[in-house]
């Protein structure tokens, strides 16, 4: 009819408010980052992507707190005392090489948290220009409605250096671990030169091929496919091409029982 209004679709929703109210119960916090768009697969195809390269720092399971890491890792160029030079610097694995998963995790809340970009020396100005121009990773959660069982997006941490240095600060939440539901990543990186990459992986607690192993520790999520395929120290990594192996630095540990 002449002169009728044309009625525009509305864009679903990432997470429907019943979603959001079923998060926001289990103590999740859910912010949303716009400007993904740039990142999406050619016709909306989300299931097409590479592997993303994930390191472990071998012996962080026993890092005492995970909130302040220890000093080798967060400056491991710096040291200073005659104990911290007779300590070896740690090493970093495929987390995909680790031979289990902890089978002792399940069945309380996994505390996930991001920290930011790695290494630090990658962040010095002079090397921008080879960093990503920018990043987004997505945590995908299990859906808590049976009739709706696709997983839910949570756009945890995001990074762009145009047109200003902006990473998004360190971010914890809480993950819902259990057997059937185990955590997993998704990172859309915009690099320097070259197309777009759809970065994903799942975590695994026994020894399924070519995914990481799921324990308490700190772990390295590279920015290009296969930045974790071997081994490498955290000293060799801040002295040696940091800006090409710029990983996201993310750790995971159980959340303590209350007393």
């Amino acid at each position: 009819m002449k002169g009728a209004k044309e009625e525009v679709p509305s864009p679903r929703p990432l997470l429907r408010r019943r979603d959001f109210l079923a998060l926001s119960s289990a103590g999740l916090l859910v912010p949303l980052v716009g400007d993904l768009a740039w990142a999406q697969t050619p016709g909306g195809n989300e299931a097409a992507g590479r592997p993303l390269s994930a390191g472990y720092i071998e012996g962080s399971e026993v890092f005492r707190d995970l909130h302040r890491l220890p000093k080798r890792v967060r400056r491991p160029l710096s040291v200073t005392t005659e104990s911290e030079t007779a300590e070896a610097s740690p090493v970093v694995v495929p987390a995909a090489s680790l031979f289990q998963g902890d089978t002792s995790l399940p069945g309380r809340p996994l505390r996930i948290r991001i920290d930011g970009l790695y290494p630090p020396q990658a962040l010095e100005p002079k090397l921008w220009n080879k960093l990503p121009l920018a990043m987004d990773l997505e945590v995908l959660f299990p859906s808590p409605d049976p009739a709706f069982p696709q997983p839910l997006r949570f756009f945890a941490w995001s990074f762009r250096r145009r047109p200003g240095w902006n990473p998004s600060p360190p971010v914890a939440f809480r993950f819902p671990l259990d057997w059937q539901a185990l955590p997993q990543l998704v990172l859309r990186v915009r690099p320097a030169a070259g197309e777009p990459l759809v970065l994903r992986t799942k975590f695994t607690l026994d020894d399924e091929p070519g995914r990481p192993r799921l324990r308490r520790g700190v772990y390295l999520f590279g920015a290009a496919p296969g930045v974790w395929d071997r081994e490498i120290s955290l000293a060799d990594l801040a002295k040696w091409a940091p800006a090409e192996l710029a990983s996201v630095l993310v750790s995971m540990e159980p959340e303590k029982e209350e007393t």
